[in-house]
């Protein structure tokens, strides 16, 4: 792995209050509006750390000249979200980290989770308000992935928590916030461990956010923090979430619950390759088939266990 370009946003690295690490994977038509919501948006003291994961656009030096401020880190193959965040925040050097997906635009200033994180040492973990790119509001917070809660996905998340922190502040409790705007102090990331690096993609944020709960702190949503999410979730991905929320139980729950969570997961598999089988066959849909052949896939190597 080897560094395009190193030069911090500020004048020493004793200033810095947040680091923000981005990941980039050939997401060139993203990552400019991206760092330019930031620069346009922060006000605090800050750097901005950039991996690119395996990246085959070659724009690392490019984007390292356009934005002298980035640390720029390149590595040679795609370490995956996870193991790629736990290398870019080993280089941060802020007392709050901020993980900020590649597809976001910052709506508003971040400062606030900054606020929050440093009035309340109860609180572990902010996540934001986000925004689909038509500027309506999209699901970012949830509730851990109970076995009873599996029977329907859309369950697991929640639109407003609990009221939680200073008043000043409209932060609402939640179980986990979605990794794609995800800020903790720096020693709670190190105590926790970073992101685990088993399951490549899904599962990381609910995850930490279990572990962060462990040691006594919460986990918040600041509505008052905006951002606009450009990505979504694909059926090409849906191995991971299923590896998601079977790593999540085998890690934290009880042999009983495991056992539930897999039965219900396996057999909410089975009934929804049942009706897209006969929802394919009605409509001769494309998009249906391809989620219904992302079913089958989860379904046939479903014996093969969880990624480790």
């Amino acid at each position: 792995m080897g560094e395009c370009h190193t030069q911090a946003h500020g004048t020493s690295s004793t200033e810095q209050l947040l680091s923000i690490v981005i990941l980039t994977h050939n997401d060139g038509k993203f990552l400019e509006g991206c760092l330019r919501s930031v620069r346009e948006n922060v006000s605090c003291s800050y750097e901005v750390i950039l991996l690119d994961n395996g990246s085959t656009e070659n724009k690392c030096e490019d984007i390292a000249r356009q934005y002298p401020w980035l640390q720029v880190i390149r590595s040679e193959r795609n370490l995956g979200f996870n193991a790629g965040s736990n290398v870019a925040t080993a280089r941060a050097r802020g007392k709050y980290i901020l993980l900020l997906n590649v597809d976001t635009v910052l709506l508003s200033d971040v400062t606030p989770a900054v606020h929050l994180l440093d009035s309340n040492c109860h609180i572990g973990v902010v996540g934001a308000r986000a925004y689909t790119p038509s500027r309506r509001v999209r699901p970012s917070a949830g509730r851990f992935p109970r076995a009873w809660r599996l029977f329907l996905f859309r369950s697991l998340w929640l639109r407003r928590g609990v009221r939680y922190g200073p008043k000043e502040f409209h932060a609402f409790k939640v179980d986990w916030v979605e990794g794609s705007f995800f800020m903790t102090t720096a020693e709670n990331w190190t105590a926790v461990g970073g992101f685990e690096e088993q399951n490549p993609l899904y599962g990381n944020d609910v995850d930490f956010c279990y572990e962060t709960r462990a040691r006594g702190l919460a986990a918040v949503q600041c509505a008052d923090i905006k951002y606009v999410h450009f990505g979504g979730f694909g059926p090409s991905r849906m191995r991971y979430l299923y590896s998601g929320f079977r790593r999540y139980h085998e890690k934290f729950s009880s042999t009983t619950e495991q056992f539930a969570a897999n039965l219900v997961l396996r057999g909410g598999l089975i009934a929804r390759i049942l009706v897209y089988g006969f929802w394919c066959r009605m409509t001769k849909n494309k998009r249906i088939e391809e989620r219904l052949a992302q079913f089958i896939a989860v379904h046939r190597t479903w014996a093969q266990g969880i990624p480790h």
